[in-house]
């Protein structure tokens, strides 16, 4: 499965709640990553009464607050694994260039039959503009870890992100770039994998970001 397409419209905070509970089970299951470029999201708006708000708190492994017109759920929990997948797309549409897909990467490990992919936490943060209004409408999706270690390996035959660390400075920063077969290590490593309209802080469509990390070859 794929990845085309979000209503920007149609998220609801009580729905963003359930996206949260529902990201844990399937973040402790295997993997966020492959959930997010894999499955779907949808979700419909509904109001929230003061009863309901009081439902947007967290004890314990995860915790949530609303910030003026942002979301954020955290949860204290951490993921290994060792997965292989065939392909990975996400993000089709006309960048103004030509059709294509933001991220399309090919034979992809996430960890190493000598090294599993392990996140430590894992957060959600979806901003909207006029979140108190009707006409709310989500602005940018980010899900990540604040640490990330362990190798990513594809044919990144489409990349969309920026990949840096503290030695080398910025290795890649680019939208739909071919970048080859590679792996990408992390070493506990910022990641997050975004989703941004055109006018929002975030670079638009799909985009992944590491701020500790290394690529060979």
């Amino acid at each position: 499965m794929t990845i085309k397409h979000i209503d920007q419209n149609c998220l609801g905070l009580k729905e963003i709640r359930g996206i949260y509970m529902g990201g844990v089970r399937i973040f402790t299951a295997t993997l966020f990553l492959i959930i997010m470029m894999q499955t779907p999201l949808h979700a419909w708006m509904a109001e929230m009464d003061d009863e309901d708000m009081q439902e947007v708190t967290g004890a314990g492994f995860s915790s949530f607050d609303i910030n003026n017109n942002v979301c954020n759920a955290y949860f204290n929990i951490t993921a290994r694994t060792f997965t292989e997948i065939n392909s990975m797309k996400m993000g089709y549409y006309d960048d103004g260039i030509s059709y294509g897909w933001d991220q399309d990467w090919v034979n992809v490990s996430l960890g190493s039959a000598s090294e599993d992919l392990v996140c430590k936490g894992m957060y959600i943060e979806t901003a909207f503009s006029n979140i108190a209004s009707d006409q709310r409408e989500l602005k940018t999706m980010k899900v990540g870890t604040h640490s990330m270690t362990g190798p990513i390996s594809a044919d990144f035959v489409s990349f969309s992100g920026h990949i840096e660390n503290p030695s080398e400075g910025v290795l890649v920063e680019g939208k739909r770039l071919n970048l080859g077969a590679r792996t990408i290590y992390s070493t506990n490593s910022e990641f997050f994998m975004s989703f941004s309209k055109e006018d929002a802080a975030l670079p638009e469509g799909w985009w992944c970001y590491w701020n500790n990390a290394t690529i060979t070859p």
